[in-house]
């Protein structure tokens, strides 16, 4: 057990050592390319690009689909009573004067602020 714990933690450093020698052999190459004020701008400009990439790569081997897959399921996060790919369900409430069930503050039905949560 003890050695799968310690080839993951040496597969995640190998990870974020490859990571950081592409970050700063970029940043080495646009600065002996461009004078300073462009370069600066430039890198700042190429670090998020590539952290994007990163990002993308990184949810995809998770299994959400990329940046893609996560903002759509953040943008439908609210407008279903499922559960979404993160495991969260949303809250739902239960109006004290009518019982209703509902997933807002107020009561849709009657309007009342009075709800339990259920």
């Amino acid at each position: 057990m003890s050695n799968v714990n310690d080839k993951n933690n040496h597969q995640i450093q190998n990870n974020y050592l490859i990571w950081l020698f592409i970050y700063l052999g970029i940043g080495f190459a646009i600065s002996f390319i461009l004078p300073f004020p462009i370069s600066l701008a430039a890198s700042l400009l190429v670090f998020l690009l590539v952290n994007a990439v990163r990002t993308d790569i990184a949810l995809r081997r998770q299994g959400i689909g990329g940046i893609k897959g996560l903002y759509k399921s953040l943008t439908s996060f609210g407008k279903s009573n499922s559960s979404s790919g993160f495991g969260h369900t949303p809250t739902k409430f239960y109006c004290m004067s009518c019982g209703y069930e509902h997933g807002e503050y107020a009561c849709p039905k009657c309007g009342s602020k009075a709800v339990k949560v259920g």
